[in-house]
């Protein structure tokens, strides 16, 4: 039972980022007993350090949703603030950079909902690849983003192409 429980202690402190020199120094586990922990416990030691990783996400908001969410609210309070303002008395460049500033970084943030090629035919395929082309025009899709359905896109098209060539004259 004691090497289990030194077993958890090393896996704390591993996922805490400490050294072998540390560990040993604090518990008592030599370094070479902690060398061969690590290869035999490291997936234990890569959970550990992700679920930490998780909890301090969620706890200060690190998460995409929460990210968008606070983004928002905040352009919120800035649109409220331009509409409120007496913009003899506030500076308008300064109110206006700041709302520039955050719909950009909502618009990073975003990532456009799913569209459903309903049967995968040559129609909702065009209509899929317009539908991008319209929101890369418009700024709502990133590069990366457009680059990754354009390959899904093509992809669809050609398996149906393949499965069905007379749709296509073949």
């Amino acid at each position: 039972m004691k090497t289990n429980d030194k077993k958890m202690e090393f896996i704390q402190l591993r996922a805490e980022g400490k050294s072998y020199r540390d560990i040993e120094a604090q518990t008592g586990i030599s370094r070479s007993t902690c060398g061969k922990w690590e290869q035999e416990l490291r997936a234990e030691i890569s959970r550990l350090k992700q679920e930490r990783l998780d909890e301090v996400y969620t706890a200060y908001g690190m998460e995409k949703e929460a990210r968008i969410r606070r983004l928002g609210e905040t352009l919120e309070k800035i649109d409220q603030a331009i509409e409120s303002a007496d913009l003899s008395t506030i500076a308008p460049e300064k109110l206006l950079d700041l709302r520039l500033k955050y719909a950009a970084a909502l618009r990073e943030e975003h990532t456009a909902a799913a569209y459903a090629v309903r049967s995968g035919s040559a129609q909702d395929t065009l209509e899929a690849i317009i539908d991008l082309q319209n929101r890369v025009a418009a700024g709502e899709t990133t590069p990366e983003q457009a680059k990754t359905e354009t390959a899904l896109l093509g992809g669809i098209a050609t398996a149906y192409a393949r499965a069905n060539p007379l749709d296509f004259g073949f």
